[in-house]
């Protein structure tokens, strides 16, 4: 499809150009999707556009360009307009360049991001860090207690997070000058005392509950990864003898091309283990890899939320889910679900976007088309909420694949907390609707589509849902607030 190249030529003012910037940081930034937009006057644009991605699209004959740039979170893309010439500076980042036409940006960006990425299922995982604990309860006898459960439930993946290794990553000790964690050799040997029977002991105990087994990991990012050898070798390791092959990649960081290049190597010799490798890609901090680059590798890890701190919202992370969707294909983010049970008395009683005030499938509804995290201590859910999540997880398991192969599009408005919002997922000719209704004080929304809609059948709902097809738009009303709906749509 990058049968364009740079500089590209225009034939006339009649261009508007939006440049779009990904914000990863989500450790302090809530707006991963940003959009500034500017029209050509006089053959120029006028000043200078940062981003990530570009979008020229033409008032006058239809004709657009989508420009993706694979920068890591240290660069941003420069477009600039001349003369009627547009030219890109990303440095020594890939570029790729799209015709398309007006109104297709967003679709043909989706579709472009997807050439490079592995076609792979959904994989649901549990991971304890979002309960806070830390690394306080992680051992042996814990983790049973978590594949237990999620066997229980139907997930895939049981990961342990922080607290398998030897080394404290909240011993002040291993920070350098700039406050960043630094590890040794010792660091990276298993925790006996914590895990006695070793880690391949807890891989079989799982493979005989249909559930596999990861791990959390921290590259060492120092002299541009130079110990990369060994920390390929420690995750080589644990899939060759522990039997772990999802492992999340953490606390490394990227400030140069060289930086890049050699976090590139890494994850191309972790998925050169075999064809079962899975890697999660955390983008919570500054000086990462970002949405874009190598987005040949793994999926993205998008944020750490919690209830304890009061910073998990249901209504930010469906916006979230929302907004990067727009660009990025949902296959490859991993969102997460918290324990709706837990620390509600961390949030105002009052407060009407509390987790506590939501249907926990309703939670999982909220990203099931993304790879769902269940970013909790799966042993301490409550048995309502195990019941509820084993009917929505088993629905899920029979539409993943469909969900993995599908353009997954935005619709309706911007989460807001009081939204009628969705998704539309298309594969082929078939086509579904992921509709929601957040705390609104309507019962009835409507959702704008692409192409006229004959027929709506509701398949999944925490609700009374009724549905009336208007055209190219879909009129759904809900009986409560804070309720979703799945529907196939003819």
């Amino acid at each position: 499809m990058n049968e364009s190249t740079l500089p590209l030529k225009l034939n006339n003012d009649h261009w508007t150009v939006t440049a779009i910037t990904l914000t990863a940081f989500t450790d302090d930034i809530d707006t991963p999707v940003r959009k500034t937009e500017l029209n050509l006057h006089r053959g120029q644009l006028g000043e200078k556009l940062e981003g990530n991605i570009f979008f020229l699209e033409n008032e006058h004959d239809g004709n657009a360009y989508v420009i993706i740039t694979d920068c890591p979170d240290n660069e941003r893309a420069v477009l600039t307009v001349n003369d009627f010439t547009v030219e890109v500076n990303c440095g020594t980042n890939p570029v790729a360049i799209v015709p398309c036409k007006k109104g297709e940006c967003y679709e043909a960006c989706r579709t472009e991001y997807k050439i490079r990425m592995p076609i792979r299922p959904l994989i649901s995982m549990s991971n304890t860090w979002g309960d806070r604990n830390g690394f306080s309860r992680v051992c042996e006898a814990f983790v049973i207690r978590e594949i237990d459960k999620a066997a229980v439930l139907g997930l895939d993946v049981v990961q342990i997070d922080d607290g398998w290794q030897v080394g404290n990553t909240a011993d002040p000790s291993i920070l350098d000058s700039k406050n960043r964690r630094t590890f040794e050799d010792y660091f990276w040997q298993l925790n006996t005392e914590r895990f006695p029977n070793g880690i391949r002991f807890l891989s079989d105990y799982a493979a005989k509950k249909g559930v596999k087994l990861g791990l959390w990991f921290a590259p060492d990012s120092r002299d541009h990864f130079a110990r990369a050898e060994r920390d390929i070798a420690i995750l080589k390791n644990a899939y060759d003898n522990w039997g772990a092959s999802f492992f999340k990649l953490d606390m490394y960081w990227i400030e140069c091309d060289e930086d890049r290049d050699a976090f590139l190597s890494l994850l191309k010799a972790v998925y050169d283990f075999g064809d079962d490798v899975f890697v999660q890609i955390d983008v919570t901090t500054p000086a990462r890899i970002n949405y874009l680059c190598g987005r040949e590798y793994g999926t993205i890890f998008v944020e750490n939320r919690y209830t304890k701190w009061r910073t998990y919202y249901p209504n930010r992370t469906l916006k979230n889910l929302w907004l990067l969707s727009s660009c990025i294909p949902a296959s490859k983010l991993q969102f997460e679900l918290v324990n709706s049970g837990l620390n509600a008395d961390c949030y105002e009683e009052n407060d009407d976007f509390a987790p506590s005030k939501y249907d926990i499938d309703y939670l999982f509804a909220s990203v099931m088309l993304s790879n769902p995290l269940f970013w909790m201590e799966l042993q301490f859910l409550s048995d309502d909420n195990t019941e509820k999540l084993k009917n929505i997880i088993a629905f899920w398991h029979s539409y993943r694949d469909i969900f993995r192969n599908s353009d997954v599009s935005p619709i309706g408005e911007k989460p807001s907390g009081r939204s009628f919002t969705g998704f539309r997922i298309k594969n082929g000719n078939d086509q579904y609707a992921l509709l929601f209704r957040e705390a609104t004080f309507s019962d009835s929304g409507v959702y704008v589509m692409p192409g006229n809609i004959n027929r709506a059948e509701v398949l999944l709902s925490n609700a009374d849902v009724s549905i009336e097809t208007i055209g190219n738009a879909l009129k759904a009303t809900f009986s409560k607030p804070r309720s979703y709906a799945f529907i196939k749509l003819n």
